[in-house]
């Protein structure tokens, strides 16, 4: 026989032998079945080697009581929620929608009307202020010296005239009525002036007023032409 021979055979036996202790435990006792059991089987070292032909064959490990059942892996400590842990209170950012309200304001007050009906006829005074004339709207600036005044009327549209002169300088005469124009929702639009004269011109609906003072000897010569439409 060769190396190869050998060591089949060789192999073949210690088969036979573990078999047969395998089957000499199954008659005997319980206390001697485990040391005829492990004393019948072939270690590795039994085994041949490569130099003697044989094919090896590499142990199996016998697991111990240790290692044949891994260690249960209980849950991590911090993993367990602590319900006596003090939870402040919980923010959000979502905005609700608001909810429906119903508001009712209330309605505006009319403006009152600048001029009124009815209209005055036409006319023209020199020296004072003619007789209809929308001096509310309109009025003379104190102790100036009235040239010429005049009113016209057309439907509901009125038009009025003032020439005067007073010893006010130009931007008196100008500060004089922005404040009285104001407040009647009269509003100003860009000026034009020159080194001796200045326009304001001043609107509200349809109704405006424009205002060209002049600087003169002792003072300033203003004149007020003002359009406004009539309301009953």
């Amino acid at each position: 026989m060769n190396k190869r021979q050998l060591g089949l055979t060789a192999l073949g036996l210690t088969v036979a032998v573990a078999t047969a202790g395998l089957i000499v435990a199954q008659l005997l006792p319980a206390a001697d079945r485990s040391r005829v059991v492990t004393e019948s089987t072939p270690s590795a070292t039994a085994l041949p080697t490569p130099d003697e032909g044989g094919a090896p064959t590499p142990a199996q490990p016998t697991p111990t009581d240790d290692a044949a059942a891994p260690a249960p892996v209980g849950p991590q400590a911090d993993a367990i929620p602590d319900t006596d842990t003090e939870v402040g209170p919980r923010t959000s950012t979502e905005v609700l929608p608001p909810g429906q309200v119903n508001v009712t304001l209330p309605p505006s007050k009319p403006r009152s009307a600048l001029v009124s009906l009815p209209l005055p006829p036409a006319a023209t005074s020199l020296g004072e202020i003619v007789d209809g004339f929308p001096t509310d709207v309109l009025p003379g600036i104190p102790d100036a010296l009235v040239d010429n005044s005049s009113v016209a009327t057309q439907g509901d549209r009125l038009q009025a005239t003032l020439e005067a002169k007073t010893t006010l300088g130009t931007d008196d005469v100008l500060a004089f009525y922005r404040q009285h124009f104001a407040p009647l929702g009269l509003l100003e639009s860009p000026t034009t002036s020159t080194k001796r004269a200045s326009t304001l011109s001043f609107a509200r609906d349809d109704d405006s007023v424009t205002l060209s003072v002049t600087a003169v000897a002792g003072g300033s010569s203003y004149v007020l032409f003002g359009v406004f439409t009539a309301q009953g």
